[in-house]
């Protein structure tokens, strides 16, 4: 077997070659992100990280994946919701044609392969709840759920590779002690390719003159990747992932998608519509810088998969796990929404001295 470390440099190295190529292609093409009033970046910047982190995973799988027919349609898949988020990219798609399309997709996983989630687990304390006729169904939406978790938090240089990174290591840790039949080439390939990216987003090369973003195509293909892994670890024989223990590994997404969602629903606006009430940006919102922010959240996000790695390594009861997760997410919840408050108090101050200025 080759070895984990060798996988990693590989996908590295064609990941960033991948970058200094395809930015001046993007440039001339137009693929850029322009700075806005929601986007306060400097100049236009190359949407091409995603693109290469494909790309790197893609021509790295030939040389260390043994090709089943899962595999394959998991890189048709992803080569789908690339080809989409580029297209997103560059087009700015309608929201709703966007969804219409990660449905699509998300179905060529689950009744291409017929991987899908059963068994949620003892996640009440009373046994494992099997979803029956109804898991196909319920691992779609699990599947867009976490596409658009990971597009969201896409919104500060370098979080969404970190919560990504964070991720993947995770899943990959739990294979290798428990000796599973999970490809680890994988979560090896990406831990490269978007640590190659990451360079260049964090303005770590050439002194930031070589600035890239990932773009819609990498954040959506992060959320796609994950979700497939998940599902692959936690069902079936092979499993070695318990179902609750999901919820933690990508506990950062998820609790924000979840009460952004609840939040806009509850001012009355659609939870669809975009605005400036996700984590990075609360703490944009109290005097975080840019990396900072992708610091303190990166930390987060590690300590909680940390704890999903400790508890599922030391069999703590899934229903305990649960509530522990539903007590996070409420917790988190009222943070955001007097953050929410505190912010809407200061733009009416602010309104307020211009109105009388």
């Amino acid at each position: 077997m080759t070895s984990i470390a060798f996988i990693t440099i590989v996908s590295f190295l064609v990941s960033f070659l991948c970058v200094l190529t395809f930015r001046p292609l993007a440039i001339g093409f137009g693929l850029v992100d322009r700075p806005s009033v929601r986007k306060q970046h400097s100049g236009n910047v190359p949407l091409v990280g995603g693109l290469a982190i494909y790309t790197a995973i893609f021509l790295s799988s030939f040389l260390f994946v043994p090709f089943d027919a899962h595999y394959k349609m998991y890189l048709i898949s992803t080569a789908f919701m690339v080809l989409i988020g580029a297209l997103d990219d560059f087009y700015d798609l309608d929201a709703g044609l966007r969804l219409i399309a990660q449905f699509l997709i998300g179905s060529l996983m689950v009744f291409g392969t017929g991987l899908h989630i059963d068994n949620l687990g003892s996640i009440f304390g009373n046994g494992d709840i099997s979803l029956g006729f109804i898991g196909p169904v319920f691992t779609l939406l699990a599947v867009v759920a976490s596409i658009n978790a990971f597009n969201m938090t896409d919104g500060v240089d370098g979080l969404v590779g970190s919560l990504s990174i964070n991720s993947f290591l995770s899943i990959g840790i739990l294979a290798l002690v428990s000796n599973a039949t999970l490809p680890m080439e994988l979560p090896a390939m990406f831990f490269g390719a978007i640590f190659a990216f990451m360079f260049f987003n964090l303005g770590r090369f050439k002194g930031g003159k070589y600035k890239v973003f990932m773009g819609d195509a990498g954040s959506m293909l992060m959320g796609l990747s994950i979700i497939w892994l998940l599902t692959f670890g936690t069902q079936g024989e092979g499993s070695f992932i318990r179902p609750v223990t999901v919820l933690w590994i990508i506990a950062i997404p998820l609790l924000d998608m979840v009460s952004v969602m609840l939040r806009r629903i509850s001012r009355g606006i659609s939870p669809l519509q975009a605005s400036r009430d996700h984590i990075h940006h609360a703490f944009l919102q109290n005097g975080c810088s840019n990396h900072k922010t992708t610091i303190y959240i990166g930390l987060i996000s590690a300590a909680l998969c940390c704890v999903g790695l400790v508890t599922e390594l030391l069999a703590v009861e899934e229903h305990i796990m649960a509530g522990l997760f539903v007590a996070l997410f409420i917790v988190y919840n009222q943070i955001m929404l007097y953050q929410d408050k505190k912010h809407k108090m200061a733009n009416d101050l602010t309104t307020k001295n211009e109105s009388v200025v």
